[in-house]
């Protein structure tokens, strides 16, 4: 388009033509209309079009601000006007250009690329000469938003006067090492000057710097609004502004301050500016300054990758081996760094990189990552993670959690210090301490609420982590309140899935087991089982598929061998102590069911003695075992002790109404009853109800059907149930199998032997080898002991025996 048809296209708001801020919707750094050679640059790099090509990179049009004066003292109301730029002022060798002059000195045909050169070069005439004639020597596509390309620029131009004090200049070179940048950032960069020992005046007034640096059009603004309108030096004079700063014997000291300055601030808020970030990521890596970089890698986390992985990768990737040795734990970002880049060669676009950084911390990956302990420094917070993590492999949850809670508090980044946080909880809670561990995970929720970023693992593990527990616990609607939030907002992957989705699965289906709805409780045990890294929570596909079987099984053989069928855990993994008291309690569940009452004992023996479940399962125990006055006792005796959930309170309520109701006691039954479902509905669980023998069940539905507590029950579970008839139906049917009372046979000595000979399969000559005795007294023997157990052959006395706790079932 020609210069003289300029204002007669459609302009953005800066004055410059509308295509020079369009993008490509499938690459987002190639303008819409890039054009020919003619088209683009004009008869300037015809000749030479075609080896190269020159891409701009700029998203924005050029914007020169300056404070209105009057009477030579700048207006305090903010007022800014556009005007062309003075870069040069007081170089009279290059005197002030509007843009029209500046594109027709240049020979550029091509407003939008003249707009996007004028606002690289912030105006100057040299440096926009040097920059189109180093694009028109290149035989690749250059980038005018490129530092590499701007550097080389900077590096063949002539030098640049910017009419500004020797001070106010070696401040703008340090901002020039920034991206664009905010006012509050600036000030910051700028801190740098004092304790880098500058000693200029004008560093003692880093406000006055940026008025004159923004008067004299070396800072121009680069969009946002209000405390997040970003300030950015025009690209080429930024890389000029470095490259003469390079030379200044002081430079060196004045960036490494700076990075440490960046770095402190990164390590100290919970919410890192992504601009800070990068900048920060790009200058320790330039000036190999690895223990900076390690600084950065602790106060960001993995987080690095998704807020500005191009920056991520090029800071960590292919770090040289002495970094690597130093510290293992660069070495592991380094890897990653490395791995993700190869998966996205073809387009290392920021999507592409964050993709394949989440599918690189994957299920299982993140363990063969991390360095082992022989690599390791003593200190640090990768150290920290690696040991809690073994610790935590051995079942050792006690000391990994207070390895946790005495690391925290030594540890300065934010974000290291809440990720160490999380891994406390998740310890805290293996090691029976759940109130501490919900406690933590509400600390790291709210410090992670506000500055959460799509693909980041932390908050989701906090919000499934308490999800779990507080579905362990019974606390059913902080329950529901998170798991809502993970199925509504967690849609996307995230890093490290593993400290996610496992809880998260369990937690679901915990709640469907309270809710009676089966298929979904399946469906996400069968997800749990499935899935390739469960590690510390492999013990929950056991509890709940055995939960399953009591509640869905057609005949007593679904029962018979839930304990062996349902168990799918590694023979390798360390349960922690509180996984095995949930693995010996489901267990003991299904042989009350069975009324296999002496294994029942044996394994809520594995429990501790003041856990509900044991209590619990001791009493219903005595239900089964027809102890009804002692089960009516027990049950009363517990129901207000400290140590019991309320859901183990609807438990104990259901099975005192049971009891009584076999007593011949039915009004005091039915009393009982309703204050079991109402507690049930408190709690927002019917395993209370379902759990209790059917035949008992069935019974005291029938007594209380037109109490108030069922209608209260229905409208709770309203999004399951559509009327009270449909969810008493629904506890009317289910858990058919599990026996209502055990008949216990009374065996001596010498018939509890001669049970076991026969489940050995020893035939009656073999037995009375065995015993010394005549095959008729054996045969005799064997018609005693079928009568005893109601059978009438070998098989039904040994599955009978088997059903009743006389035999193993394994």
């Amino acid at each position: 388009m020609p210069l003289a048809d300029y204002f007669a296209v459609p302009h953005n708001p800066d004055g410059f033509p509308q295509a020079a801020t369009e993008r490509s919707a499938t690459n987002p750094w190639l303008p819409h209309n890039e054009g020919t050679a003619k088209d683009r640059l004009g008869p300037v790099l015809e000749t030479s079009w075609a080896n190269s090509r020159l891409r701009s990179g700029s998203e924005r049009g050029i914007e020169m601000f300056v404070d209105q004066r009057s009477a030579g003292v700048p207006r305090r109301d903010g007022g800014l006007e556009k005007m062309v730029p003075i870069a040069d002022s007081g170089n009279a060798a290059e005197p002030n250009l509007t843009f029209e002059e500046f594109a027709r000195e240049l020979s550029l045909d091509d407003p939008v690329f003249a707009a996007e050169l004028f606002s690289a070069s912030g105006g100057s005439l040299s440096l926009g000469k040097m920059a189109v004639e180093a694009a028109s020597l290149a035989n690749f596509v250059v980038d005018l938003e490129s530092t590499s390309f701007a550097d080389y620029v900077a590096a063949q131009s002539p030098t640049l006067s910017l009419g500004i004090s020797e001070s106010d200049e070696r401040a703008a070179a340090v901002l020039a090492h920034l991206s664009p940048f905010t006012n509050q950032t600036a000030l910051l960069a700028l801190s740098a000057l004092l304790s880098g020992g500058d000693g200029g005046i004008s560093a003692q007034d880093p406000d006055g710097i940026l008025l004159r640096l923004r008067m004299s059009g070396v800072l121009v603004p680069d969009g946002g609004s209000g405390r997040a309108r970003l300030l950015k030096i025009p690209m080429l004079i930024a890389a000029k502004l470095r490259h003469t700063f390079a030379a200044d014997p002081e430079s060196a000291e004045v960036v490494l301050e700076l990075v440490s300055v960046l770095v402190t601030h990164l390590e100290e808020t919970a919410s890192p500016d992504v601009g800070v970030l990068a900048d920060a990521l790009v200058l320790t890596r330039r000036a190999g300054l690895w223990s900076e970089l390690s600084r950065i890698r602790d106060a960001g986390g993995l987080a690095i990758f998704l807020l500005t992985p191009q920056a991520a990768c090029i800071a960590f990737g292919h770090l040289p081996s002495g970094a690597r040795n130093a510290d293992p734990g660069l070495s592991f970002f380094a890897a990653l760094a490395e791995d993700a880049m190869d998966e996205v060669a073809d387009d290392p676009s920021p999507e592409r990189i964050r993709s394949a950084v989440i599918a690189e911390t994957g299920p299982g990956r993140m363990r063969l990552r991390l360095p082992g302990f022989g690599e390791m420094s003593q200190g640090g917070y990768i150290e920290t993670l690696r040991r809690m993590i073994g610790l935590q492999g051995e079942g050792h949850h006690g000391a990994a959690a207070a390895l946790g809670l005495a690391a925290s508090t030594a540890i300065r980044a934010t974000r290291a210090h809440l990720v160490i946080r999380l891994l406390t909880a998740i310890s805290l809670f293996h090691a029976a301490q759940p109130r501490r561990a919900i406690s933590i995970l509400h600390d790291i929720e709210s410090s992670a609420e506000t500055t959460h970023i799509d693909g980041d693992f932390l908050l989701p593990a906090a919000y499934a982590w308490t999800a779990l527990i507080a579905a362990v616990s019974g606390d059913h609607e902080r329950a529901d309140q998170h798991l809502a939030w993970l199925f509504d907002e967690k849609s996307s992957p995230v890093m490290i899935d593993e400290l996610v989705h496992p809880a998260q699965s369990i937690a679901a289906a915990l709640r469907a087991l309270d809710r009676l709805d089966l298929d979904r409780a399946r469906e996400e045990r069968d997800n749990l089982a499935a899935y390739p890294e469960n590690r510390s929570l492999g013990v929950y596909p056991s509890v709940i598929g055995r939960t399953l079987a009591i509640l869905s099984a057609t005949a007593e053989s679904g029962l018979l061998f839930a304990n062996d069928d349902v168990e799918n855990l590694n023979d390798a993994e360390v349960i922690s102590p509180a996984g095995r008291e949930l693995l010996a309690a489901s267990r003991s569940m299904v042989f009350i069911c069975l009324g296999q009452l002496k294994w029942a004992e044996l394994e809520f023996e594995r429990i501790s003695p003041g856990a509900d479940s044991r209590i619990v399962l001791s009493i219903r125990g005595k239900l089964v075992a027809g102890r009804y006055e002692d089960a009516i006792a027990s049950a009363d005796n517990w129901f207000y002790h400290r140590s019991l959930t309320p859901k183990s309170r609807a438990e104990l309520a259901a099975i005192r109404a049971a009891a009584l109701l076999r007593t011949g006691d039915e009004a005091a039954a039915t009393a009982e009853f309703i204050t079991a479902v109402g507690l049930s509905t408190w709690v927002s669980s019917l395993l209370p109800l379902a759990f209790i023998p059917q035949k008992d069940r069935n019974r005291l539905i029938d007594l209380t059907e037109d109490a108030p507590a069922w209608r209260e029950a229905a409208a709770a579970f309203s999004g399951h149930f559509r009327s009270t008839a449909e969810l008493m139906s629904r506890l009317r049917t289910i858990s058919a199998v599990a026996v209502g009372e055990a008949s216990m046979p009374q065996l001596s000595a010498n018939e509890a032997q001669l049970l076991n000979l026969l489940s050995r399969g020893l035939s009656v000559a073999e037995i009375s080898v065995e015993l010394d005795q005549a095959t008729g007294t054996v045969k005799n023997r064997l018609s005693v002991l079928y009568r005893k157990f109601e059978v009438s052959n070998r098989a039904e006395a040994i599955a009978r025996a088997r059903s009743l706790g006389f035999l193993s079932a394994r």
